[in-house]
């Protein structure tokens, strides 16, 4: 009696998926596409359609595995209707000898493929049994398109309508909390989104720098400064005394997608003093001993 759990190089209590798998890899192997002209591997091939026919029907299992225990007499006879490779081995049963081509048309018939087409069967070998690597192998990879959009939008979302895109003007819908770089899909087109700078905002990353000029009393002395923000939102700054030049101050969240809004500080140097202001500022750089 034949050894089908043998053949298929798996257990007596495998389940049906191990069984799929260890078929699947073994079919692969002997492959008459990649074994043309060799007899033997068409007769193993056989053998473990054969294997792989009685195994994954779960009648025919029942009764295999009665006789493999000394319970009943089985026979198999032939493939079944739904079997993978019936005609192969019913022309073979018949005298007649059919080429492969011919059979594999009419598996792989569901899923589009013809012989002379010049695609291997070997190569939709995967699509009977469930696989997927090689059609996301052989795909080719989508077109993107670069859109650059103003900081606005980009926290806001909103349409924007743009041309070039296959020739075609289109409008695309921007979501809110939009990251730069981020990837959006508007029909079947790719768009990588590049949130441009606009004055006197700086896109750094997901970050936005805001340089503002304070003078010199608010830096000494500290102050409350109003900004427009990117969100066109109002807010107040805190300028702390002692502020220097080129301190950087972070307002959380109100950059891009979860960014930070830096803020960072210029000091107004007072030009044409009078006379009288002179003294007066000489006299307080003396008070506080700094050097001139």
């Amino acid at each position: 009696m034949k050894d089908y759990y043998k053949t298929l190089e798996v257990s007596e209590n495998a389940t049906e998926d191990e069984i799929k798998k260890s078929f699947k890899k073994l079919a692969k192997k002997y492959h008459p596409d990649i074994n043309k002209g060799n007899k033997a591997s068409e007769e193993k091939f056989k053998e473990l359609s054969e294997a792989y026919e009685v195994l994954c029907n779960k009648s025919e299992r029942r009764k295999y595995d009665a006789q493999r225990h000394g319970h009943g007499t089985y026979n198999f006879n032939g493939f079944s209707q739904d079997g993978p490779f019936k005609d192969y081995f019913k022309g073979r049963a018949q005298g007649s000898s059919p080429e492969f081509s011919d059979i594999f048309d009419s598996i792989f018939e569901g899923f589009g493929v013809k012989s002379g087409g010049g695609d291997s069967y070997f190569e939709h070998f995967e699509n009977l049994f469930g696989g997927s690597a090689h059609n996301k192998r052989r795909s080719s990879p989508q077109k993107s398109y670069n859109l650059k959009i103003p900081i606005e939008t980009a926290i806001l979302g909103g349409k924007v309508e743009v041309t070039g895109i296959e020739k075609i003007p289109t409008e695309v819908v921007i979501p809110a909390n939009s990251p730069n770089g981020s990837i959006i899909y508007s029909g079947n087109k790719k768009i990588v989104l590049s949130v441009e700078s606009c004055d006197p905002f700086k896109v750094v990353g997901n970050n936005i720098e805001l340089t503002i000029c304070i003078n010199f009393a608010q830096a000494v002395l500290g102050s409350k400064v109003r900004l427009k923000a990117p969100n066109k939102e109002r807010i107040i700054l805190t300028v702390p005394p002692g502020t220097s030049f080129n301190d950087v101050f972070k307002v959380k969240g109100m950059g891009l997608a979860g960014g930070d809004l830096l803020v960072k500080t210029e000091i107004q140097i007072p030009k044409n003093l009078s006379e009288s202001e002179k003294e007066q500022f000489e006299a307080f750089a003396k008070k506080m001993n700094w050097r001139f």
